[in-house]
């Protein structure tokens, strides 16, 4: 099948692609070693740092970002006393996290060989640009899309924004991803129909209630069930 004659396959990249959350985990855990006292458990340190997040979902995002919101929410925990040594750990916890370290998940690179010879790929992540790139170009996928957008926000405007400057056809475009939040519901809002691939550590504030009902939107369990979505000819 000539890909153009095919459908328009937008793939995220952080946890569809290749693992992201998990390091953003691991400095929360590390995160909470450090502020954590007296009132504050490690479940309302946790909820703090939620809080902070939320306010800014749809403004900042990446390793600089989430170590500002750790500092906000450090603020508001520890004392004063404590404050400048605890924003010294906090800023060791950033510094250790990798800024372009690929694992690609299981049956990526051979799943997007197969559904490039059959359709068109595309790829749409969100996140702080310098970070993203890295990460694209580390995972070695880069030739595999016909179009590549590195966006701040994945909210509906996002969505019909590249339907109109890569001159796609919404009734013939799937989103593909595993953030209900950001990939599914938008993308359904602006008219291309959806496959959520569920991960084990989505991060939780993407993570939001689907209409069942839905008939736009199909959930697999592995990124390998996408070959049998989207058969060829």
């Amino acid at each position: 099948m000539d890909p153009a004659a095919g459908l328009t396959l937008l793939f995220d990249g952080d946890d569809t692609l290749w693992d992201n959350n998990v390091h953003f985990e691991r400095a929360i855990d590390a995160f909470v070693d450090v502020v954590a006292w007296g009132p504050w458990d490690r479940d309302a340190v946790r909820d703090e740092l939620d809080r902070v997040e939320a306010s800014n979902f749809d403004h900042a995002v990446g390793i600089a970002a989430f170590g500002r919101h750790m500092r906000i929410a450090a603020e508001t925990i520890v004392t004063s006393e404590r404050l400048s040594a605890v924003v010294e750990r906090i800023d060791g916890i950033v510094r250790a996290m990798p800024t372009a370290e690929v694992a690609l998940l299981d049956g990526v690179p051979e799943t997007l060989e197969v559904l490039g010879r059959r359709h068109r790929l595309g790829l749409v992540t969100r996140g702080d640009p310098a970070d993203q790139w890295a990460k694209i170009d580390g995972s070695g996928l880069r030739d595999r899309f016909a179009h590549i957008a590195v966006v701040p926000s994945k909210v509906e405007a996002t969505y019909r924004g590249l339907v109109a400057d890569w001159g796609l056809d919404p009734a013939r475009t799937w989103m593909i991803g595993n953030s209900p939040r950001s990939d599914i519901l938008p993308a359904r809002a602006a008219g291309l129909r959806a496959v959520l691939v569920t991960h084990a550590t989505t991060w939780r504030l993407e993570v939001v209630d689907l209409d069942p009902a839905d008939e736009g939107v199909t959930v697999v369990a592995r990124f390998g069930d996408l070959l049998d979505q989207f058969p060829g000819s």
